[in-house]
């Protein structure tokens, strides 16, 4: 009973210990204690009630007994620390044992043995147990004793023999009412999954282990552990780290098992060094190595002098003597049969390459590759990052570059089973150094065109497909209907001056971690070729007046290859930590001129510009030519405003997170119709003030002349445009600068025809900051539309006629609502979006845009089939990314990118509201007259006054894309 309800076992056995029991029934009491506070508990208080189950089966004269208490008891010493002792006590157990119960007792010297890393002896002990279990038809031990060999065979990378065991064991569980046993069998499907490269799988697996151990009330450690290294395989080792150091704490506090808390510390210490803290990676590594050597787990002692040893060269050492110690663990390992010894003979030529030793670099670079044919991705990778490492102390170019290619194809197909974004960008720090090498070759072989070649490679690769888009699961859209309620409610606390109640934070980041991990389920593609970049293709789009500005870094240093006129060229900038720091000191003063009486900055922030250019651009400002300019930054440099940079301050400039997603812009079509989506979102300062002027703007100048005739699609929305209908003429006219059809009839009851009033704005009953009475205008209050729709989801109406397909869409008040805002943006032309912007450093897929009803986030966007051709985003920090992986962008903007979304125009810094509302006119005007995004933005800011706080906002809007 106490792996099938722990709690109610434990009840049972302390009530028979208050009714007088007789020995043999006290010492099956005692034993049961014992394995709860084992497993679950105290392991001190486990030996004691061991110890004294062990004394009374001797008093009950049963050997049986004896021998399992002993077995039960060898367990509790060894995941104390005390080997030794452990072993002893399984000797006698073996001895006093026969038949049944001394498979039993095998068995659980087969875990011992596992524990130990000693797999040889675990499979032995399990190929003595298991004949007899079966034979005696002992379901419940035999399961577990399958599900032992599994494991141990997973621990020596046998992925389908240990299915096969998993397979029969699950069967087997199936009869029986093994609540936590079941539990592990699927924690231990969630194992193999991760082991046969599996992600999502092996997320989702291991979640629904720990609902099942939830609901038993009982720890889960081991799960912590496995769960730790499915997060940094994913590139989450920050999350790693912290769930790892809190299960120590947590074991810690309940003085529980020794062996368990080595472990932990052997995961943080992984983690850590990832997530590159490598002093805490060497404090969490000696700890773990002085408790495997005591408790004499050399298997687990080795893994752990391998961390140790990484992140000493973390920290800048290298020696000889490192190379040698780096050596010898590469020769455990591989006595083991461990699949990590590859790692250590890489990180063995690595130390030696460092100091020059090609010769000792070779003989160990060759035995990692030999890993690069099989296995699992990430071992393949170590064995293709060995033979490129092999290739280049060779002085060979062309071998670096064929070794980076296989191994990046590797990793390709790996990170395109994940169909999470953020898993997919996470990933592909994993091919980083891959990409370094590649690019440092290519740079000395190949010139600049094979440097832009390879500096696209891996280069916000997330761009190059499209999200898988998330199920229609009831679980995750329940929970993300809930999140907006909460966080709704916590921003409304905040505005009327307090802060949420701690409880309704806490189930806040509660729903949080719910949508992130079942959106972490997600299974991508099947791998395919993708599309490959072609610097041919690139130069013909290009022509001969448009110039692209790819930012490449090698060695820290910034390497501009400029393409245009049918070739590139490189010409070498500033050091990279220069001009981020400079970044910084721009975004400073932007954020000090968007408040007005902050002019004496601006001088100042003219003179960071130029400092920029010069470390960014570098010579090649000389050479851009007269005509657009795009411009493709590194990840790091992402929050440039590029505008302020002299060279670029009166172009037609675009930026784009790699120039395969500015051709993907290039060829992606607008939508039919031309539909127009306006949206206003509560509590801004300047109520959102150019939506009501929008709104008429284009309901006025889209309205037809005399004789003309029009039909809405039906619902009154906007949709595809409809053919002729009965002979009807159809008129072809342009709506925010893209090319729209409408036909048909007037329909008076969705348009304001001839003796219908027009939707004229009527005052709001409320400030435009939700009650704050910070100031700009009141939002408008629309008349209800004869259709009965709510009076601010409107179609804008003015006199003369309907506009065509009957206006834009207007979305504001309580209409703007998520659900709404979502179903009317999914295919539009255009959308802008007048909202607060929140980014999420922390999880940037939680950036978001404040509607009515809660955030708008970057998983809600994600469910769209078709996200709008063209997006404005007038708010504070839209344009702000989280840098993760080798190169990878998350936040609003990229979101946006590969789902249809050809054009973005947003904010890299906050601005001043009241500024930017005739920024946004003007930026309206010119889509109007047909001009792309870059162009009218480049106009709109030559139109804005002179003073500092209309300069600034200027500058810190970008135009993303090519629409």
């Amino acid at each position: 009973m106490v792996f099938a309800a722990p709690g109610e076992a434990l009840t049972r056995a302390e009530e028979v210990l208050g009714s007088d029991p007789s020995p043999l029934h006290a010492s099956v009491a005692h034993q049961v204690i014992g394995i709860w506070q084992r497993d679950f508990g105290d392991t001190r208080r486990a030996l004691a009630h061991l110890r004294r189950a062990r004394d009374l089966a001797a008093r009950a004269d049963s050997a049986e007994r004896e021998a399992d208490v002993l077995a039960t008891l060898g367990v509790a010493l060894v995941h104390a620390g005390r080997t030794r002792a452990g072993l002893a006590a399984f000797e006698r157990g073996v001895a006093r044992g026969s038949g049944h119960t001394r498979a039993r007792v095998l068995f659980r010297r087969a875990y011992v043995w596992w524990v130990l890393g000693r797999h040889g002896e675990a499979l032995e002990d399990v190929r003595r147990a298991i004949p007899v279990l079966r034979q005696v038809d002992d379901v419940i031990w035999t399961a577990r004793a399958l599900t032992l060999r599994a494991t141990v065979h997973l621990a020596q990378g046998s992925v389908e023999r240990a299915d096969a065991d998993f397979t029969a064991a699950e069967a087997l569980w199936d009869t029986t009412g093994q609540e936590h046993d079941k539990a592990d069998a699927v924690e231990s499907r969630g194992l193999a999954a991760f082991r046969s490269g599996d992600v999502p799988a092996a997320l989702r697996l291991l979640d629904e282990a720990e609902e099942r151990y939830a609901k038993l009330g009982t720890p889960t450690f081991m799960l912590t552990i496995r769960r730790c290294e499915v997060l940094m395989a994913a590139g989450l080792a920050t999350e790693a780290l912290a769930e790892a150091d809190g299960a120590v704490a947590a074991l810690d506090g309940i003085g529980g098992q020794s062996t368990r808390k080595a472990e932990l510390l052997l995961v943080a210490a992984r983690a850590a060094r990832l997530a590159g803290e490598p002093q805490t990676s060497l404090a969490r590594a000696a700890v773990a190595v002085r408790l495997f050597a005591g408790q004499r787990r050399t298997w687990y002692e080795t893994h752990a002098r391998l961390v140790l040893l990484e992140a000493r060269v973390a920290t800048g050492r290298g020696s000889g003597r490192l190379v040698a110690d780096a050596a010898a663990v590469a020769e455990r390992l591989a006595a083991f049969g461990a699949p990590a010894a590859p790692e250590a003979s890489l990180l063995a030529g690595r130390i030696a390459l460092g100091l020059g030793w090609t010769a000792d670099a070779e003989r160990h670079l060759a035995v990692a590759a030999r890993s690069r044919h099989s296995g699992p991705p990430l071992a393949r990778m170590t064995g293709w990052a060995a033979q490129a490492l092999r290739a280049r102390a060779a002085g060979s170019a062309r071998g670096v570059l064929e070794a980076c290619r296989r191994g990046l194809d590797v990793l390709d197909d790996h990170r395109m089973t994940l169909g999470a974004s953020e898993l997919r960008a996470r990933a592909t720090a994993q091919g980083a150094e891959l990409a370094a090498l590649a690019q440092r070759a290519s740079l000395v072989s190949g010139g600049p065109r094979r440097l832009l070649g390879w500096s696209e490679r891996w280069r916000a690769t997330v761009l190059s497909a499209p999200p898988t888009r998330p199920p229609a699961d009831p679980v995750l859209l329940t929970a993300m209907t809930a999140f907006r309620e909460l966080a709704a409610r916590a921003e409304e606390a905040r505005s009327d001056g307090g802060r949420p109640a701690p409880a309704l934070e806490r189930e806040q980041r509660r729903l949080e971690r719910e949508i992130r991990s079942r959106t972490l389920h997600m299974r991508g593609e099947a791998p395919g070729d993708g599309d490959r970049f072609d610097v041919g293709r690139l130069l013909r789009r290009l022509g001969d007046e448009v110039r692209l500005v790819e930012l490449a870094v090698l060695d820290g240093r910034v390497q501009v290859l400029l393409c245009g006129q049918g070739r590139v060229r490189r010409f070498e900038a500033g050091l990279l930590a220069d001009a981020e720091a400079e970044a910084e000191h721009v975004q400073a003063g932007l954020r000090r001129l968007a408040h007005p009486g902050a002019e004496a900055r601006l001088p100042l922030v003219e003179a960071a510009g130029a400092r920029l250019e010069h470390l960014l651009l570098g010579p090649a400002a000389a050479h851009l030519g007269s005509g657009p300019v795009v411009v493709v930054p590194p990840g790091r440099l992402h929050r440039v405003p590029w505008a302020l940079l002299p060279a670029l301050r009166e172009r037609v400039l675009s930026v784009s997170p790699s120039a395969s997603s500015w051709l993907r812009a290039k060829d992606t079509a607008p939508p039919t119709g031309g539909r127009q989506v306006l949206v206003r979102g509560p509590g801004l300062a300047t109520g959102g003030a150019e939506i009501t002027e929008l709104a008429q703007r284009y309901g006025a100048a889209r309205t037809p002349g005399d004789g003309d005739t029009w039909r809405p699609p039906p619902g009154g929305g906007y949709g595809a445009p409809r053919g002729p209908a009965d002979g009807k003429p159809q008129t072809r006219v342009t709506v925010g600068g893209i090319p729209a059809t409408a036909a048909g009839d007037g329909d008076p009851s969705a348009t304001a025809g001839p003796g219908r009033p027009p939707a004229t704005a009527a005052p709001g009953s409320r400030s435009a900051t939700g009650g704050e009475g910070v100031g700009g205008s009141e939002p408008c209050a629309e008349p209800r539309p004869a259709d009965g729709r709510s009076p601010r989801a409107s179609t804008a109406q003015l006199p003369g006629g309907p506009a065509p397909h009957g206006g834009p869409t207007v979305l504001e008040g309580d209409a703007a609502r998520v659900p709404r805002v979502l179903r009317e943006l999914d295919g539009a032309a255009l959308a802008h979006i007048a909202a607060h912007g929140t980014f999420r450093a922390d999880s940037p897929l939680f950036s978001s845009l404040r509607m009515a009803d809660g955030p708008l986030i970057v998983h809600d966007f994600e469910r769209l089939d078709r996200s709008p051709y063209r997006i404005i985003l007038p708010c504070c920090d839209t344009a702000r990314f989280a840098s993760v992986g080798a190169d990878e962008l998350l936040g609003l903007v990229t979101a946006l990118l590969p789902l249809g979304t050809a054009g973005v125009v947003a904010c890299t810094a906050p601005v001043n509201d009241a500024a930017a509302v005739p920024l946004m006119l003007a930026l309206h005007k010119g889509l109007d007259a047909g001009l792309s995004l870059a162009e009218a933005l480049r106009d709109a800011r030559a139109s804005l006054p002179d003073d500092a706080v209309h300069q600034a906002t200027g500058w810190a809007f970008s135009a993303f894309g090519a629409a």
